[in-house]
């Protein structure tokens, strides 16, 4: 069922803003797509640090040219937010680079309904004549939009990389499963651990069931010895790579995963191009409702883990952020695991997807008849999830 809120004014586009991003952005530009009279993704940019023409329009081509990917997407409002100041900029902030972004859009034939800035003292349209002195910000905040998206569709807001911090754990719980963790990897396979772990080797020699029944864990509750035993799991890269995906999508895809991983292993180098495909972003949208839940429990496992341990966890936990169009998100998680090992191979990789702007195809598709929507409708359009998130401005 598609829930509509309509939007007659500026101020209340840029009061829904949020809710259709996820997050308040902060220094960025926003490109809020349309297709036809619905919006249909809200596509998040770094603003340039650079202030020359060149840079302006290399970055504008670049913003647009991800927006050219939306599918079915004919028209867009750009809004820029930015700590600049009407006072301190002389007039709206960013005239230049949104004067970049709009040609570059209208050129690319996309209609721009409107181009908005959001600055630290007012807000303002660029299509109008250049405001000196922004509108107020309280006009924003009393908007009725805020009241009109239904409870429970209203997400809780946060910054652009709200999720990262892991959640505190008190130093006796590390300790606990470092020395859990050093037991298990001495003696879970060894020969004369068979009888003394004898449950940790059954439930490991079936990872993608034992990774599925962890979904169904409270991560605040999870016993230490379990927490051991996934972060131990989860260090296989296979085992990492084939439940990475099972937490996106479903169990019957973690175990295809597996079994294309050991044909791949055993010399057929082309049964693991599936899992490399849905890797990189091929394939159908995932669960974003399981990756939610698998995200809780990673951090959780990542917040008690030995720093060591940490990079495929995190690894996992930018990956899956990125599965979800929040780009920004999943660069400080990697960013993290390169700060702990410069080879970690999984997170180089990612690093150089991130760095490169790539978002998963997935994110560009229409949606599906019947999925839930939620958004403005008026002259600017009726929005839904928006499905993409942030990205880093390869500019």
């Amino acid at each position: 069922m598609t829930t509509v809120v309509k939007t007659h004014d500026a101020q209340d586009f840029l009061a829904l803003v949020p809710q259709l991003a996820g997050y308040h952005p902060r220094d960025s530009v926003l490109l809020v797509a349309f297709r036809g009279n619905r919006t249909c993704a809200a596509l998040r940019f770094n603003l340039p640090t650079a202030k020359n023409e060149r840079i302006f329009r290399r970055v504008a081509t670049s913003v647009v040219g991800t927006l050219c990917k939306v599918r079915g997407a004919d028209a867009v409002v750009p809004v820029i937010y930015t700590d600049e100041t009407f006072a301190g900029a002389g007039g709206i902030p960013a005239a230049d680079f949104m004067t970049a972004v709009t040609s570059r859009a209208e050129l690319s034939g996309f209609l721009v309904r409107d181009a908005l800035c959001v600055a630290a003292d007012g807000w303002g349209s660029y299509l109008e004549v250049r405001p000196t002195i922004g509108r107020p910000l309280a006009e924003i905040a009393a908007s009725a939009v805020h009241e009109s998206v239904p409870e429970e569709l209203r997400k809780r807001l946060g910054d652009v990389t709200d999720g990262f911090p892991l959640p505190p754990v008190e130093l006796s719980v590390r300790e606990r499963v470092a020395r859990l963790l050093e037991r298990y990897r001495g003696g879970v396979f060894a020969p004369s651990g068979q009888e003394e772990f004898g449950i940790e080797r059954r439930l490991l020699e079936h990872p993608a069931l034992f990774a599925e029944c962890a979904l169904g864990l409270d991560p605040d509750r999870m016993d230490d010895s379990i927490a051991a035993l996934l972060i131990l799991c989860l260090s296989s890269p296979p085992v990492r790579d084939s439940t990475m995906l099972q937490w996106a999508f479903d169990l019957e895809v973690g175990d295809r995963v597996l079994e294309e991983n050991a044909r791949f292993l055993a010399g057929d180098l082309h049964l693991a191009e599936g899992a490399a495909g849905r890797i990189w972003g091929d394939g159908p949208r995932p669960d974003a409702e399981r990756i939610y839940v698998a995200m809780a429990l990673l951090r959780s496992l990542a917040a008690r883990a030995p720093r060591s341990a940490r990079p495929p966890l995190l690894c996992m936990l930018g990956w899956l952020s990125w599965a979800l169009g929040r780009s920004s998100l999943a660069g400080r998680f990697v960013d993290q695991a390169l700060d702990i090992d410069r080879t970690y191979g999984l997170a180089e990789v990612l690093h150089s997807m991130l760095a490169a702007g790539h978002l998963p195809e997935w994110a560009f598709d229409e949606p599906e008849p019947g999925e839930s929507r939620s958004g403005p409708d008026s002259k600017r359009g009726q929005g839904s999830d928006p499905g993409l998130g942030s990205k880093r401005n390869a500019g």
